[in-house]
């Protein structure tokens, strides 16, 4: 038996999307002799948790969720880079995998040089960890590796929000305008700081609330987001299945749209892992908008096809993914028996 630790399950952040990346790497484990003994949640600093530290000890890989944290030199993913170079001083085989990379410090790829294997999302983080001499795989987000139940019908357009909270109040006006079904990704808590914080999102300064037209819709957009989220996974995929276009600003939910083979149409979020993922499955440049006003209905219609070669090159993208991760976690079984 192989032992693992984990840092940065993100399971914790209530999001479709985060828990099914878990799950593909407990399901990946599992079925290669890897037995995860000990977790982090993210949000959590390793280095705090003297149990966590002496599980290093332990354990024969170290296993490193990268998702969107990753990036610009932020705390967190400096917290999480840190974690190579102490399993590595320990004789410990350490993995970053399903990352993205950003405009990260020098002293940031000195620790990722402790890491035995890397892998990122999309290829614009492999070009950059390329042009400063490393060789990561490019593997698609985990989340790719979850089948939706696919609908004989479709109809209509699905959305939820972004990350970033401007792009996604405007997304929002811009849907409710439209017509368009919401599906948000992320199950919010009810209580009330957790209720505060959504509603501050979209703009952190208090002084936005004392403006009556933002403050309806910061109102309007976070019951709605309580009151329509779904709590099953499967269930909220198979309603992406069954649309015939989602629009989003949200990586992870234009994952799930890819991995159905919906039709979609993605606004830039806070890195280039959309454009980029959106380009390495074979799709047309315009499915990315760097805006909500640039969508009007002549684009929903033109969006909620495929064009050219579309459908096939996605096809293609979805299965080398899914069989990429599968061979990842082989290989991660054997060199971690070997080193």
């Amino acid at each position: 038996m192989i032992k693992a630790l984990l840092l940065n399950d993100t399971r914790v952040d209530r999001h479709h999307g985060c828990t099914t990346v878990i799950e593909t790497i407990d399901q990946l484990c599992e079925a290669n002799g890897i037995t995860i003994v000990a977790r982090v949640a993210a949000h959590s600093d390793w280095r705090e948790s003297e149990d966590i530290c002496r599980k290093f000890e332990e354990i024969d890989l170290l296993i490193v969720n990268g998702e969107g944290t990753i990036h610009h030199d932020r705390p967190a993913g400096r917290a999480l880079l840190a974690a190579g170079p102490y399993a590595k001083r320990r004789g410990k085989f350490a993995c970053l995998l399903n990352s993205t990379w950003q405009a990260n410090s020098a002293a940031s790829l000195k620790m990722l040089e402790a890491f035995d294997v890397v892998t990122v999302r999309e290829s614009a983080s492999e070009n950059e960890l390329t042009g400063h001499g490393f060789a990561p795989r490019m593997i698609p987000d985990f989340a790719l590796y979850h089948q939706p139940r696919i609908s004989a019908i479709r109809t209509g357009v699905g959305y939820c929000d972004s990350v970033e909270g401007s792009k996604a109040i405007a997304l929002y006006r811009r849907m409710w305008e439209l017509g368009a079904v919401p599906l948000p990704i992320v199950r919010p808590s009810l209580e009330p700081l957790g209720i505060l914080r959504w509603i501050k999102r979209f703009d952190p300064a208090m002084s936005t609330l004392a403006r009556p037209t933002h403050a309806r819709d910061a109102l309007r957009a976070t019951w709605q987001d309580y009151s329509e989220q779904v709590g099953s996974r499967d269930n909220f995929t198979a309603r992406v299945a069954a649309h015939e276009l989602i629009v989003t600003g949200r990586f992870h939910m234009m994952i799930f749209a890819l991995s159905a083979q919906t039709p979609i149409l993605a606004i830039g979020s806070n890195t280039h892992k959309i454009e980029a993922t959106l380009s390495d499955a074979g799709l047309e440049p315009w499915r990315a908008v760097s805006d909500a006003s640039l969508i009007d209905q002549a684009l929903v219609d033109r969006a909620s096809r495929w064009h050219s070669e579309e459908q096939e090159k996605l096809a293609s993208f979805v299965e080398h993914g899914r069989y990429a991760m599968e061979a990842l976690f082989k290989d991660l079984r054997s060199m971690a028996c070997n080193d």
